[in-house]
C-alpha cells in the first residue's frame, strides 16, 4: 500500500508542477504580448495660455484609463506620456524629439496649428503619426503625410462663419483683431474671414494685428477699431484675450455684436470674460450641449477626475486617442501600417457625432456656431461650407 500512494503522491506533484509551469508561461512567457504600447501627448501645460493644452491632455488620460479598464490593446495596455511643448516653436520639436526617444508609437498633439507645424518637423521624418484634437490649419489641409486632425479646416469655418454673420446678422460693416503668435491658425483664418465677408458685399473697416506674448494694452487697440465704424467686431485670439479684449470693448462704451473663433471656446473665455462676453457668438467644433448618452457620461466622469467641466478640447483629445486606438486594434501592429489603419476608419463614435477620414487625414464633421449666454454656450447652430 506504501508504494502505490508514494507513486499517487508523485503524479500529483508532477501535475501540480505542470500546472505551476503552464501558469508561468502564460503569465511571463506571453510578457511579449502583453508589454504596454506607449503612445505620447505633446502640448503646452504651463503659462496664461495653457488651458487649452490641460483640457487635451485630460481628455487624452481618461481615455487610456477608459481603454485599459476595457482590455487595452489586444490585451496590452496602453501608457500615455506626456511632455510640455511650452507655446514654443523649439518646445514643440523638443517635447516631440523626446516622446519619439521614449518609444511611443504615435504622438496626440499639438493644440495650436503652430505648434503642430513645428512638431511635424520632428515627428514626420521619423515616421511617427501626429494627431492633433485641435489643429484646423489651411496649411495642412490635403496633404499626404503622417498627420491627422479631428476638427474641420480653420479656413471651412471661417467661410461659413462669415455667411452667417453677413445673411443672419445682416451686418455690412466688420472690424477684425488677430493674434500673430498662432499666426498658422489666425492668419489663415482671418484671410478666409475677410475674404467671404467681403465677396457678399460687407466691408472690413479695420484689421489690427497683435502679439499675445507681448501683453499688449488692448485699450489703444480698441479705441482705433471703434472710430473705424464697425457693426460688429471679431476677435481671434486664445481664450484669455479674447475676454480681455471683450472687458475693454464693453469698459469702453462701444455696444456692438461681437463674434469669436473656435480657438477661445474654453471654460477660461466664460470665467475671465464675465458679463462682457454675453451675446457673444462663437464658432464651435463640437455641439457641446450634445445629450448623447456617451456625452453625458463622459462629461460627468471628466468633472468627477478633475473637478471642473471639459471643454471641446478635451472631448476632441479623448476621440484622437479612441481612434487611434482602433486602428492598433485592427492592424495588430505598433507603428506598421497605422496610417492605413486610420485611413480605414469610418464613421468613428465620437462622444457627440461620427466621423471620418479623408485619405489625407482631415476629418470629416459638422461643425457649430454658439451663442454664450448665462455664463454658458447655447444656441448651437450647425454649420456647412457651401459644395
Amino acid at each position: 500500500m506504501t508504494q502505490p500512494r508514494a507513486t499517487y503522491i508523485t503524479i500529483l506533484l508532477g501535475i501540480l508542477i505542470v500546472v505551476i509551469i503552464f501558469a508561468l508561461v502564460f503569465l511571463y512567457g506571453g510578457g511579449v504580448g502583453r508589454e504596454p504600447v506607449n503612445i505620447g501627448f505633446s502640448g503646452q501645460l504651463t503659462g496664461y495660455q495653457a488651458e487649452l493644452g490641460i483640457q487635451e491632455r485630460n481628455g487624452a488620460l481618461l481615455a487610456v484609463e477608459d481603454i485599459n479598464a476595457a482590455g487595452g490593446i489586444n490585451g496590452r495596455p496602453l501608457i500615455l506620456l506626456v511632455h510640455d511643448d511650452l507655446g514654443t516653436p523649439q518646445g514643440a520639436r523638443n517635447a516631440d524629439a523626446l516622446l519619439i526617444a521614449e518609444g511611443v508609437v504615435a504622438i496626440i498633439g499639438h493644440p495650436t496649428s503652430s505648434q503642430t507645424l513645428e512638431g511635424l518637423q520632428v515627428t514626420e521624418p521619423a515616421g511617427i503619426i501626429l494627431i492633433s484634437p485641435t489643429t484646423s490649419t489651411q496649411d495642412l489641409n490635403d496633404r499626404d503625410d503622417l498627420f491627422f486632425r479631428l476638427v474641420p479646416v480653420s479656413s471651412e469655418r471661417a467661410s461659413a462663419f462669415a455667411r452667417h454673420i453677413s445673411k443672419r446678422q445682416n451686418l455690412t460693416r466688420l472690424a477684425v483683431i488677430t493674434d500673430t503668435d498662432n499666426a498658422a491658425y489666425t492668419v489663415l483664418y482671418g484671410e478666409a474671414l475677410t475674404d467671404t465677408f467681403s465677396s457678399l458685399g460687407g466691408t472690413i473697416t479695420s484689421c489690427i494685428e497683435f502679439s499675445s506674448k507681448t501683453k499688449p494694452d488692448f485699450a489703444p487697440l480698441i479705441s482705433d477699431l471703434k472710430k473705424s465704424g464697425a457693426q460688429g467686431l471679431f476677435i481671434i485670439a486664445n481664450d484669455y484675450d479674447t475676454a480681455l479684449i471683450a472687458q475693454r470693448v464693453r469698459l469702453c462704451g462701444w455696444d456692438v455684436p461681437m463674434y469669436a473663433s473656435g480657438w477661445a471656446q474654453t471654460e477660461t473665455l466664460l470665467a475671465s470674460g464675465g458679463s462682457a462676453v454675453e451675446g457673444m457668438e462663437i464658432e464651435q467644433a463640437l455641439f457641446m450641449e450634445s445629450t448623447a448618452p456617451a456625452f453625458l457620461d463622459f462629461k460627468e466622469r471628466y468633472e468627477d477626475r478633475f473637478g471642473r467641466p471639459p471643454s471641446f478640447g478635451a472631448v476632441l483629445s479623448y476621440e484622437s486617442v479612441g481612434v487611434l486606438a482602433q486602428a492598433l486594434r485592427s492592424t495588430g501592429k505598433t507603428t506598421e501600417n497605422l496610417k492605413e489603419g486610420l485611413l480605414a476608419v469610418t464613421d468613428f463614435p465620437g462622444l457627440t457625432d461620427t466621423f471620418s477620414f479623408t485619405r489625407y487625414g482631415d476629418v470629416i464633421r459638422p461643425y457649430y456656431i454658439s451663442t454664450i449666454r448665462n455664463g454658458a454656450y447655447a444656441d448651437f447652430k450647425a454649420i456647412l461650407p457651401e459644395p
